[in-house]
C-alpha cells in the first residue's frame, strides 16, 4: 500500500506581502481619480436639479398663465432676499406682483378658480445641496418667468463649494435654459 503525503497549498508569507503591497499601490493611484469621478458627479446631478427646477418654473408660468418665481430658501418656506447661493435650497411658486417673494396675504390673483383672490401658492420646494455651490452670476435671489416664458437673461454658475465652476447654465431672455459644460 502506497501512502500519500499532501502538500498544504496557499501562498507563503513573501508572496502575501507583495499581493498587498501591489495592491496599495494601484489603491494609492486609483482612489484620487474616483474622488474627482464622485464630485464631477454631484456637480452633474445638482445641475440637472436645478435645470429641472428652472424648466418647471417656466412650464408652470405658461400653463397657469400667470408669473411664477423661482427663490433662494435657507428655511424651505421663505424667500431668503440676502441670499444669492441656491445651494441652501429653493422655492417654486406663482408670484402674482412678479417680485419674486412668496406674498402670504391675498394678492390680485385667483389661483384656486372660486373667483376670490389668493394668496401666492408654492408648487415645489428644494431643500440644501451639501458641498455644491449654485451661484447667480448677476448676484439674483430670485428669478421670475412671465405667463409667455420669456424671462430675463441670466447665468448660473455650478461647481464645489471652493468656487471650481464645472457647469453654467444660461437663460436667454426668451426663458430658455440651456447647460453648458466649462472647460
Amino acid at each position: 500500500m502506497k501512502t500519500t503525503i499532501s502538500r498544504a497549498s496557499g501562498f507563503t508569507l513573501i508572496e502575501a506581502l507583495i499581493t498587498i503591497s501591489i495592491a496599495a499601490i494601484l489603491a494609492s493611484i486609483a482612489i484620487p481619480g474616483f474622488t474627482s469621478m464622485v464630485e464631477n458627479n454631484r456637480v452633474s446631478s445638482s445641475s440637472n436639479d436645478f435645470l429641472s427646477a428652472l424648466m418647471l418654473t417656466r412650464s408652470e408660468a405658461a400653463k397657469r398663465s400667470i408669473s411664477v418665481s423661482l427663490c433662494t430658501s435657507s428655511n424651505n418656506t421663505a424667500c431668503s432676499k440676502s441670499l444669492d447661493d441656491y445651494s441652501h435650497g429653493w422655492i417654486i411658486f406663482t408670484d402674482c406682483n412678479g417680485d419674486g417673494v412668496i406674498t402670504k396675504t391675498v394678492t390680485t390673483c385667483d389661483l384656486d378658480g372660486d373667483g376670490t383672490n389668493d394668496p401666492d401658492k408654492i408648487i415645489r420646494v428644494h431643500g440644501p445641496i451639501k458641498g455644491i455651490s449654485i451661484s447667480s452670476a448677476q448676484a439674483t435671489d430670485s428669478l421670475t418667468y412671465q405667463f409667455s416664458g420669456r424671462s430675463t437673461n441670466t447665468t448660473f454658475n455650478i461647481g464645489p463649494a471652493s468656487d471650481d465652476i464645472r457647469k453654467r447654465i444660461t437663460v436667454s431672455i426668451t426663458g430658455r435654459a440651456r447647460l453648458v459644460s466649462v472647460p
